[in-house]
């Protein structure tokens, strides 16, 4: 089966329930322009997703050459609708207007691992949920150097580009004769739109004209697996527990916790024992304190001043 979906931006209205597709891509950032429609299509693709209506969703942002703006534009996005959604996919949007000229690799690649960082996804292949979209021209001479193991959505109208691992085609914008665009906005059915140009719609309630794409040969849930998401049993509460704790372990963006001095609390405790056990992480003590523990040597102090309950210290079991 093919799976379509649509992609949208500020140019069309936000999405609500006559949405019938089980993907759905829409636009959080242009650099560091924030989409005005992002807020509200965020809070429905979560909702969506937890319910069963959608199996992932896709939010891109567009390329710019401030890259690391561009990307954490998107992050703080995100971060603000409460987080990334564990079925969330990222979409590198790599164009070359209003981009510099030549082969961009470096700092397309560095935004693409700055999401992959936040995300918190592993480095293997197939597991990232960062994608990449481009027509033929800009991603061969735009992004030559690729991450192993890119999943692409190629865009291509009236021809499909069949790029390096691509997994969708992008096959139109929409765009028609002013003609069919009056014939078409009188009727909310796809058919019509079939009828008058070609197998493949270039309408989407509730959008109207819009970019529109097949996952060719691929199911939903077939989709979302390529991008990164794997199927699981648990329910949405159990997921959104999980991602809670997540938060809590990695802190604000990935980044640590302010309280903790920009460490995650894992980091935290492993702070707090090397400075009680000593920094070679087998109790071998601290060499100013010729070879102690903390505990060893408050313990050796208490004992010599006559403390009552002080014991001497004793080696660790573990060597």
């Amino acid at each position: 089966m093919d799976s379509l979906y649509a992609d949208v931006s500020s140019w069309q209205i936000p999405v609500d329930d006559t949405y019938p597709y089980q993907i759905f891509c829409f636009r959080a950032n242009d650099g560091v322009y924030e989409d005005p429609n992002f807020a509200q299509n965020y809070r429905w693709a979560v909702n969506a997703v937890e319910s069963g209506k959608l199996s992932c969703f896709i939010v891109y942002s567009f390329w710019r050459s401030n890259w690391q703006a561009t990307g954490q534009t998107a992050i703080n996005m995100i971060e603000a609708q409460g987080g990334p959604h564990p079925k969330l996919v990222m979409m590198i949007d790599l164009e070359s207007g209003g981009n510099p000229g030549g082969d961009q690799s470096d700092g397309v690649n560095k935004m693409y691992w700055q999401w992959t960082d936040w995300l918190g996804t592993t480095n293997d292949i197939g597991t990232r949920r960062v994608i990449g979209y481009a027509n033929a021209n800009d991603f061969y001479s735009m992004w030559r150097t690729r991450p192993d193991g890119l999943r692409m959505v190629g865009a291509g109208y009236g021809t499909n580009p069949n790029l390096p691992g691509q997994i969708a085609h992008q096959f139109t914008d929409g765009v028609y004769s002013s003609a069919y665009k009056r014939i078409l906005h009188n009727h909310a059915d796809n058919k019509l739109a079939a009828l008058l140009g070609g197998s493949l719609p270039t309408w989407c309630p509730p959008f109207g004209f819009c970019d529109m794409n097949s996952a060719d040969g691929l199911s939903p849930s077939d989709f979302a697996a390529a991008c990164g998401i794997g199927e699981t049993d648990m329910t949405p509460a159990q997921a959104q527990m999980l991602q809670e704790i997540w938060d809590q372990l990695r802190g604000i963006n990935g980044a640590g916790w302010t309280q903790l001095g920009g460490l995650t609390p894992v980091d935290a405790i492993g702070e707090v024992r090397d400075q009680l056990s000593g920094p070679n992480h087998q109790y071998g003590g601290w060499p100013q304190l010729n070879g102690r523990t903390v505990v060893d040597a408050l313990a050796e102090i208490g004992q010599k001043l006559g403390m009552p309950g002080y014991q001497p210290p004793t080696p660790p079991a573990h060597s």
